[in-house]
């Protein structure tokens, strides 16, 4: 089975095409502010690279957020016209679980700015902590307190992220919790504060 994986929640545009659960080629590059512009193109080229069809994909997921609010409207919205276009399945994960560490108990966080972060807690497949804002000193006081990694777009806090792999974890989040019942009513997560 085909799926395509869409993330453009942060600075970067992540695209990938798996076979089962086995990635086969993917795209991560810098495009903040230009994910409109490329997002397409890229999932093209991977198409084209793979030679596979669009009618070859029978699954999708997408990181629908939080993170940058132009940036997950993005991809979810071509998710959503795809699996509705093409009567594929939709799953929706976290924009920050794609960041958690393989093994070990993990703060996954995206700077929201101003001092903050989108951060959410993760072991494996759990939610430890659910997505919310943080101050960056609260995570750097979590992180050192529990012994937890961080990961993700971690410049902001002046620190190197932990090890993840985005896609392995995306493909491991497909189940039917995270399955889009409604396509056509499904929006993106956003988080204020």
């Amino acid at each position: 089975m085909i799926t395509l994986l869409l993330d453009s929640s942060s600075h970067h545009l992540s695209v990938a095409l798996a076979k089962g659960d086995k990635v086969l080629s993917f795209v991560e590059e810098k495009a903040f502010q230009t994910q409109s512009e490329i997002m397409t193109q890229r999932i093209n080229e991977l198409l084209i690279k793979e030679n596979i069809s669009p009618n070859d994909i029978k699954r999708i997921v997408v990181a629908s957020g939080p993170g940058s609010f132009t940036g997950v409207r993005i991809a979810v919205t071509i998710a959503k016209v795809w699996a509705y276009a093409k009567e594929v399945p939709l799953y929706a994960v976290s924009s920050l679980s794609v960041y958690r560490h393989e093994t070990k108990p993990t703060i996954c966080v995206l700077d929201a700015r101003r001092e903050r972060s989108f951060a959410g807690v993760y072991a494996q497949n759990n939610a430890i902590l659910p997505d919310k804002i943080m101050q960056n000193s609260e995570i750097l006081a979590l992180a050192e307190k529990e012994g937890y990694l961080i990961s993700g777009e971690t410049k902001h806090l002046g620190i190197e992220p932990a090890k993840f792999n985005r896609f392995e974890n995306m493909l491991k989040s497909i189940s039917e919790e995270n399955r889009v019942k409604d396509i056509a009513a499904f929006k993106p997560l956003y988080l204020k504060g």
